[in-house]
């Protein structure tokens, strides 16, 4: 079994809060499992403090060189707007897992509260296990059409001729059966249904106006990058909210490998955003919370054992 991160530091952005919920993350992982193996890929520079931060917590960092580079290999059009959007790479890391047969993508904001090893006996079934997507039909805040148009994504979904995934968060997925090997042939078909995504979205601006959510740095830009194929595909985007737009590509590119199995995290083990606050949870043991980002001094709070981390300049 395997853990992995996948991160990318611009030289025009402070790294400081990255590297704090990076270091936080292993931190909380080692305090339960100190064997584990640990791959953090690292797209554009390489701080010193990342490498200080994965000695100390024996994780391995593996470059994996330019993120705009990367892009451009697999999509030389859009290549210049995709950059733009700061995650796509950890759909991009699966050649470099070595066949593993198991292993756990977390999201920097992640924590551990018990040894990650429980977690991989506990899910074995399934191919590839993820909390479900909030506000999606299996969500506890029921469905949202503006967040998440389920009925779209299922019609593009056939259209595409792929199978219908039910939507869920990327910020902790594991992968099981060595189906990552799998996944490898996919990065360009994931990052093509990226790209018609951000044409439609700056072919249809009114789909994001008004509605409170994020929108991409640059993408009126895209339709004028597309060439005319790409334009008469572009493909409508189920969302009013442009941040999850590698989620929607990844459920579909998943829908893309014949026979592949989705199951489930309870959120008992792997809890998200502010279920650990809920009172109704009582003090159940969890395996791992994905806090989307909160403060991580906040989210520290929410692990049992009361310890502290030292800042990453310790």
């Amino acid at each position: 079994m395997l853990v992995n991160y996948s991160v990318s530091f611009d030289l025009s952005q402070d790294p400081t809060v990255l590297l704090s919920k990076l270091q936080l993350s292993l931190w909380s992982l080692r305090q339960h499992n100190t064997t584990v193996p640990v791959l953090v890929f690292v797209y554009d520079m390489v701080p010193g403090e990342l490498r200080r931060i994965c000695y100390r917590y024996g994780a391995e960092v593996v470059e994996r060189g330019s993120y705009s580079g990367r892009l451009a290999d697999l999509c030389p059009e859009g290549w210049p707007v995709l950059a733009r959007y700061p995650t796509l790479h950890k759909f991009l890391n699966f050649g470099q897992l070595g066949g593993q047969q198991r292993t756990l993508y977390c999201d920097c904001d992640t924590l551990f509260a018990d040894d990650v090893a429980g977690l991989f006996s506990a899910y074995t079934t399934a191919d590839v296990y993820a909390r479900e997507e909030v506000h999606s039909t299996l969500s506890r805040y029921g469905p949202n059409r503006d967040f998440l148009d389920e009925p779209a994504l299922a019609r593009l979904a056939e259209s595409l001729g792929v199978a219908f995934v039910p939507p869920f968060n990327t910020g902790v997925v594991l992968v099981n059966h060595g189906r990552a090997a799998d996944l490898v042939l996919l990065e360009e078909w994931f990052v093509s249904c990226v790209w018609h995504f951000m044409i439609w979205m700056s072919l249809v601006p009114q789909h994001a106006a008004e509605t409170g959510y994020g929108t991409l740095d640059a993408i009126e830009q895209a339709h004028r990058r597309a060439s005319h194929e790409q334009l008469t595909r572009a493909l409508p985007y189920p969302s009013a909210n442009q941040w999850i737009v590698e989620e929607v590509a990844t459920w579909l590119a998943l829908g893309a490998v014949p026979g592949l199995r989705i199951g489930q995290f309870s959120p008992a083990d792997v809890p998200q955003n502010g279920e650990l606050a809920d009172p109704a949870r009582g003090p159940d043991r969890w395996h791992m919370c994905h806090y989307f980002s909160t403060d991580p001094s906040t989210a520290q709070a929410w692990l049992p054992t009361g310890q502290h981390t030292t800042s990453t300049r310790s």
